[in-house]
């Protein structure tokens, strides 16, 4: 059994302010962190941004989208990006002709 830690309650706060996040929970998204946009962090803070994220989620077979950041109280982070995920389809995608 996992515990939430307010996770719940925190996706639902970004929701309700974000028109975008809210689809994307629609469309089974789930959340996974608040990173850095590239070029982003501190001076001497390492961390890993959005594109090192969203590269590592799609080479473990996720599809993976970017929203505005939010912090605890629901006020926009303008260096940061959510980052939503959820697994890719395993039926393939009917093949469109070509014109």
């Amino acid at each position: 059994m996992s515990i939430d830690y307010g996770r719940g309650e925190y996706v639902r706060l970004m929701a309700a302010r974000d028109a975008a996040i809210r689809r994307l929970v629609d469309q089974g998204y789930e959340f996974v962190t608040n990173t850095f946009r590239p070029g982003a962090a501190p001076k001497g803070v390492r961390a890993k941004d959005a594109d090192a994220l969203t590269g590592r989620l799609r080479k473990e077979g996720y599809q993976v989208e970017g929203a505005s950041a939010y912090n605890e109280t629901g006020d926009v982070l303008p260096s940061m990006v959510s980052i939503w995920r959820r697994r890719r389809s395993s039926t393939p995608q009917p093949i469109k002709p070509a014109k």
